[in-house]
């Protein structure tokens, strides 16, 4: 397959697909049961993990030599986006609200859906020439969308500012597991959420900061746009619930 530039058909295509399904959860399953949101979240994560591990199978084989397969730990699902595979199960089987629920909630809501949203927009760094590896980053960061739009409007009379802070404890500890990845790996080049401090991160633009700044001001920097963005999402999901409150009740 030709590599896949940005609004090629492939991405228009993709494009549409998510907007659709986002559309379609979040507009008619917004009041659905408890139970039936559940089967939704774990339909979805089933779809997610059946693609993971076939993805991690064609990215170990090596084509045109079936005797020699190498793994590159790099693949390994704890970046940022990987995430939703590992909050979708929070969601599903702890029946108790709670810190870790409302958290989980907050990251789906709002930390996957960002990312989700800059993967689906700029696909030039995910793009392969494999059509598997295409239709899984779609499938995969498409999901990411649709989740987390659909969480929080499933949510939405519960998620508050302190969904949001909740969230942000939940990325610092993930986020210390991916340095500490990193660190064990070394040099191996992995960059789990682009957080190394033993090598420039592999983040396109940024690694200017950390190769002139220094980790500390770089990380600093990477944590205020995480914060940021995270709010951001909070802030326009909670303003167009507001807002569609207000034109129901005129």
């Amino acid at each position: 397959m030709e590599i896949p530039g940005m609004f090629s058909w492939f991405h228009i295509l993709c494009l549409i697909l998510i907007l659709g399904m986002t559309f379609f959860l979040s507009f008619f399953f917004k009041d659905t049961s408890e139970k039936t949101y559940k089967r939704i979240l774990l339909f979805f994560w089933i779809v997610l993990l059946v693609f993971e591990v076939l993805k991690q199978l064609v990215k170990t084989f090596h084509y045109g030599n079936l005797s020699h397969w190498e793994y590159d730990p790099y693949d390994f699902p704890f970046h940022l986006c990987s995430m939703v595979l590992y909050f979708l199960p929070i969601l599903i089987f702890i029946k108790r609200d709670g810190f870790l629920v409302d958290g989980a909630m907050g990251f789906m809501a709002f930390l996957i859906l960002f990312a989700g949203l800059g993967v689906c927009i700029y696909t030039d760094m995910v793009m392969t020439k494999f059509i598997f590896i295409n239709i899984q980053t779609m499938v995969h960061h498409g999901s990411q969308v649709i989740l987390g739009v659909f969480v929080f409007v499933w949510n939405r009379k519960r998620i508050t500012i302190h969904t949001y802070w909740r969230s942000l404890v939940l990325f610092a500890i993930v986020a210390i597991f991916a340095v500490s990845i990193n660190l064990a790996f070394y040099p191996q080049g992995i960059d789990m959420f682009f957080l190394n401090p033993l090598q420039i991160t592999t983040l396109p633009l940024v690694d200017v900061v950390q190769r002139e700044a220094g980790f500390f001001v770089y990380l600093l920097g990477y944590l205020a746009v995480i914060a940021g963005l995270a709010f951001l999402m909070y802030f326009l999901e909670t303003s167009i619930y507001k807002l569609v409150l207000k034109r129901k009740k005129e």
